[in-house]
């Protein structure tokens, strides 16, 4: 006669929902576990479990095979200790918005070739560079366990990896087509493209921090039925191609951003090539980490899941400052720039400044009386970001281009109010004395 009772374990190492079905397959010819059901959203494996059928040793190895480590029984967590992680983890991330909003380099990342519809494509392509250590992570299991399988059927490992970023790059190159054409019936305003911005940031915060173990927040992310995750993971000869075309509908705060991207350019091909110049970038490593997977020490596993959260951390941190940027709320150090003040000239006050591609220039002005603001922008120091900027607090979306850039307006209460680009990079202001 068995013994069993229902045990709940901790999971460390899910980093995405498809890491339930993996976990599943690894223990469910274990004998001395029943009903077994894996929990990305809890980090967690439940079964009815017999432990002098099944040492929870055994359990532990063959969870380890598959990549994942047992950390124990599950434990209530008293509520005080959970506040006190909550406030630690808002801690952190204050001081890490605060490090990365005053980062000086925001004005070196923004310098990149130009498209016709704005976007930089150069820029794009090395955005996916960059975020293609988060694809390993986030998506690095699923190519992983498209690969054992075509091993285990005896297919080329190679022809899956391949498929599987096929497929990527279609998807992303049709998704982006159609939010491109979706752009180019309307115009965001920069309250929207600040809205999405905002969202998509805390979406890749949350992100960040479930791929780091940190917070418990994983219930925000949505999945697909584990039934159909299950299925999407099978054997099939093209199961590679279609796990790969599935990759453009992901819920992946990056893939938004792009998306956001594409959508801002107002034109079907312009989207369908910014979103393929991204996936191109993240092709490389993704590629590379299919065909090598097999044979990387299990040891790395955990130093690139952290590696790649502390990334994708620092990207939504950027995106949230570049959101509240366009949103009119700067955070700024005092006294750090020289201002360009105003000259009066009858009941006009003229400000002349030059454009500079690492940033905006500071300017100093009076209430109530009519501004004339002569920009010069030479061709060299025009980007694909700093070529428009946004005044938030005045209504204004002005396009810059080369030689003088007239800016009128009047303000009437003193005060600071800043300003930004359109992608909400690179930031001013205009200082109202009395």
């Amino acid at each position: 006669m068995t013994d069993m009772k229902e045990t709940t374990w901790r999971i460390s190492g899910m980093h995405c929902p498809h890491c339930e079905a993996a976990i599943l397959r690894a223990v469910r010819d274990m004998k001395g576990m029943e009903n077994p059901r894996a929990n990305y959203r809890a980090g967690t494996l439940s079964a009815m479990w017999d432990d002098t059928a099944l040492p929870e040793t055994a359990l532990r190895n063959r969870i380890a095979e598959a990549g994942y480590t047992l950390a124990g029984q599950r434990k209530t967590m008293p509520v005080w200790k959970r506040l006190l992680s909550l406030l630690a983890v808002l801690a952190v991330l204050a001081a890490l918005f605060a490090l990365v909003a005053l980062s000086p380099l925001r004005g070196f990342l923004s310098r990149f070739p130009t498209a016709k519809a704005g976007m930089g494509l150069g820029a794009l392509f090395v955005v996916g560079l960059l975020t293609s250590l988060h694809c390993v992570a986030m998506c690095g299991g699923i190519n992983l366990a498209q690969s054992a399988a075509s091993a285990q059927a005896g297919r080329r490992v190679s022809a899956s990896n391949i498929q599987y970023n096929l497929g990527r790059l279609v998807s992303y190159t049709v998704v982006g087509g159609i939010i491109g054409a979706i752009g180019s019936v309307f115009k965001l305003s920069h309250a929207a493209q600040a809205a999405i911005q905002l969202v998509a940031a805390i979406f890749m915060v949350l992100m960040a921090l479930n791929l780091l173990g940190i917070g418990g927040l994983r219930g925000v992310v949505p999945t697909l039925p584990i039934g159909l995750r299950t299925k999407l993971m099978g054997k099939g000869s093209h199961s590679s191609l279609y796990i790969g075309l599935l990759n453009g509908l992901m819920p992946c705060g990056p893939l938004q951003a792009m998306q956001l991207c594409a959508l801002s350019t107002g034109s079907w091909r312009m989207g369908a090539i910014s979103m393929s110049c991204f996936c191109m970038g993240t092709v490389p490593l993704m590629l590379g980490f299919g065909l090598v997977s097999g044979k990387l020490n299990k040891r790395f596993a955990r130093p690139m899941r952290v590696a790649s959260g502390t990334l994708v951390l620092l990207m939504g941190m950027a995106m949230l400052s570049n959101g509240l940027n366009l949103a009119g709320i700067q955070l700024r150090l005092p006294g750090i720039t020289a201002s360009d003040a105003a000259v009066a000239d009858a009941n006009i006050q003229v400000v002349e400044s030059e454009l500079d591609w690492r940033g905006y220039p500071d300017i100093t002005v009076q209430a109530g009386v009519p501004v004339r603001w002569n920009i010069h922008a030479e061709a060299e120091k025009i980007t694909g970001c700093n070529n428009e900027m946004v005044i938030p607090a005045l209504g204004l979306r002005v396009p810059l281009s080369e030689g003088d850039n007239i800016v009128e307006f009047t303000v009437g209460e003193p005060g600071v109010i800043p300003y930004t680009c359109w992608m909400g990079m690179l930031r001013g202001t205009i200082t109202v004395d009395e």
